[in-house]
């Protein structure tokens, strides 16, 4: 259940740092893609009941909050499912999501501000608590 929430949770997460500027790009969707696949595939071995491995909910996450138009929501949004869960929260996981959210921020036109900001929040969370 604990990998079910969290690859929901990291759809809102990657959402986020990817329209921190107003606009999906789409160099910014296929870093994603590419990070699951790469990345996140396999982690923990679940598949949902159509065999598919589960970390393709973090894509379904990411469209859906997409088609919703995701608002009120950063980093601090993710701090308490972080918080409640920490100890599940392994050092691997911890760099798969520094890793993908520092991918899809230079994904379009490299380094950029806001979302390099979005990377510091988080890795700031993960050292605090």
């Amino acid at each position: 259940m604990f990998y079910e929430l969290l690859y929901k949770e990291l759809g809102k997460l990657f959402y986020y740092t990817a329209n921190i500027d107003g606009k999906i790009q789409p160099s910014e969707r296929e870093a994603l893609k590419k990070l699951i696949e790469e990345q996140w595939a396999g982690l923990e071995g679940s598949t949902d009941e159509f065999g598919s491995d589960q970390s393709g909910l973090i894509a379904f996450s990411f469209d859906f909050e997409e088609a919703e138009g995701l608002e009120d929501y950063d980093v601090k949004a993710f701090a308490p499912f972080y918080i409640q869960n920490k100890e599940k929260f392994t050092p691997a996981i911890r760099q798969k999501i520094l890793l993908t959210c520092d991918a899809i921020g230079k994904a379009h036109r490299g380094d950029n501000r806001d979302e390099r900001e979005i990377v510091e929040a988080v890795q700031y969370l993960f050292e605090a608590y």
